[in-house]
């Protein structure tokens, strides 16, 4: 889910997300326990965009990962 009101998490370190979205785990939980579904929905919907920037940091990493492994390999290809 987006949230226009949310900051941009682009420009956290990886660590600094992973404390989020376990600090944020656990006020969720407490929402829950005090009966407030409302504020819990709203930290579910920060959770998700922790971990959609997570798995946006993941892709990136991989996709350049793939680029580099099909460099290494047009140089064992030649046609002549």
């Amino acid at each position: 889910m987006f949230n226009p009101l949310l900051n941009d998490f682009s420009n956290l370190k990886d660590s600094e997300l992973e404390s989020r979205v376990s600090d944020l785990n656990k006020k969720y939980n407490i929402a829950l326990r005090m009966g407030n579904g409302s504020l819990a929905f709203q930290i579910s919907i920060i959770i998700a965009s922790l971990k959609d920037e997570t798995i946006r940091r993941q892709n990136e990493a991989t996709k350049k990962l793939m680029q580099k492994q099909n460099k290494d390999l047009d140089g064992l290809i030649n046609i002549d």
